[in-house]
């Protein structure tokens, strides 16, 4: 009876001591954004749901309420030193959106000509 009381002993003290080590990413996140003043189209409001597989980020661009005229197709994204590249073909045309994460939010342009804003969507 000793022996299986020590055991379980034990094992309690060792599972209370092993914890997992969960590094949160963070740029992962859905975001809602605005690009001002876009040529033809005025502002135009859009979500961007940020993931990671493996070590490769994966950007998916949606319109939100209001602008579901406009559809987006992503077709790369990368990152590099602090700025993510988002390669999307929209409207007719190949657009790239460069993106600053900082915590909750998020600026940066779209063809380097449209400057856009965001935040973070708290779940």
């Amino acid at each position: 009876m000793k022996f299986y009381f020590s055991l379980l002993t034990v094992l309690f003290f060792i599972s209370c001591g092993v914890q997992k080590n969960i590094v949160k990413d963070p740029y992962v996140g859905s975001y809602e954004m605005t690009v001002f003043e876009v040529d033809n189209f005025g502002d135009i409001p859009l979500f961007l749901d940020l993931t990671k597989e493996g070590d490769q980020y994966k950007a998916a661009i949606t319109p939100q309420e209001g602008s579901e005229d406009v559809a987006f197709e992503v077709e790369g994204t990368t990152f590099d030193e602090g700025t993510f590249t988002v390669e999307a073909y929209a409207a007719g045309y190949d657009i790239y959106f460069e993106l600053t994460i900082e915590e909750d939010t998020v600026t940066g342009s779209l063809m380097g000509m449209f400057d856009l804003e965001g935040s973070r969507i708290k779940n």
